[in-house]
């Protein structure tokens, strides 16, 4: 099954979208921080995965080396201030991303009682769709300074990540636990939420997967190369890239998916507060599709590595 053309038009409109604002978005950085490299400037969320819709905001990141922290702070906050002046949504103060955090921290602190959920976010999100803003060099040297951390210096080619896998696995049950926790006691919005758990946090999770898998067969260092070459692209694209047609049934499901959260309507009825007394239509019809997403990637777990596949082993003991 190829991808039907709508479903390719939508992706298309979302990426060029996408890659127009992140040029912006570049420009105004390089204009604040000039020629400061001992700073990196990141973005994660929609833009990162080159599906920006007409809601979307910048998930902005500072990264920092040696003790460039003063700069990093500063940089952030006049960074936000321009990004806004310049038409771009921002989300609100707080959150994993509101301070700076240090390249070397972040590559470090794997595991133990320091690693933190704000930690463990922010290194997944830099792995599995971080995009550059700022200093690109340093941003893809953090990626493969973090991607070393977890690939043994004694593993086999036979062997697959491990450490990444279960990192990437831990990752995914968090923030399914974080969805509850959020909307009960924060109560947050329920529906858009849990709409994009379904698809666009499931894909992310799936396609860090499907990247830990095609490393099987390589010496360590052509794993470290594999990761970070996949790991650069749009989850959509590393799924496209690895299984081909095969990926096609997800895809136009998550197209469909995109396609409702551009519409304005959609958006607006499924960011109702937690209290509303019935289930919209739009959240009910996007909830259908995300359980036939489920099982389309299922489906193509199972073809492209075989039920044997010690990466589908790890994902179950």
């Amino acid at each position: 099954m190829t991808l039907s053309q709508a479903a390719a038009d939508v992706f298309a409109a979302t990426s060029s979208r996408s890659e127009t604002d992140l040029a912006k978005m570049r420009i105004v950085a390089q204009e604040v921080i000039g020629d400061n490299q001992q700073l990196i400037v990141g973005v994660n969320g929609s833009y990162a995965r080159r599906e920006a819709t007409s809601g979307s905001d910048i998930d902005l990141f500072v990264l920092y080396r040696k003790d460039a922290i003063a700069d990093a702070i500063n940089a952030q906050k006049t960074l936000r201030t321009r990004l806004q002046e310049a038409g771009f949504k921002m989300p609100a103060d707080g959150g994993v991303f509101e301070a700076p955090l240090s390249v070397s921290f972040l590559s470090q602190t794997i595991g133990g009682m320091e690693d933190k959920n704000e930690f463990i976010t922010r290194r997944m999100l830099l792995l599995l769709e971080g995009e550059w803003l700022y200093n690109e060099s340093g941003f893809n040297d953090a990626r493969v300074r973090l991607l070393t951390q977890y690939v043994a210096p004694n593993i086999r080619a036979d062997q697959i990540c491990m450490f990444l896998l279960n990192d990437i696995i831990r990752y995914w049950r968090t923030i399914c636990v974080d969805f509850e926790y959020k909307v009960q006691s924060d109560n947050k919005p329920r529906e858009i939420r849990l709409i994009k758990l379904r698809f666009s946090r499931m894909l992310l999770f799936f396609a860090g997967v499907m990247a830990v898998g095609a490393t099987r067969g390589l010496e360590r260092d052509a794993k470290i190369a594999k990761l970070s070459e996949l790991l650069a692209l749009p989850a959509y694209e590393r799924l496209t890239m690895l299984a081909g047609d095969k990926a096609s049934p997800a895809l136009e499901l998550y197209a469909g998916f995109l396609h409702a959260l551009d519409d304005p309507k959609v958006r607006e009825a499924l960011s109702q507060p937690q209290s509303a007394e019935a289930e919209s239509e739009e959240y009910q019809r996007l909830r259908a599709q995300a359980q036939q997403f489920r099982g389309s990637l299922l489906t193509l777990l199972k073809k492209h590595f075989g039920t044997d596949s010690p990466t589908v082993t790890a994902l179950m003991l």
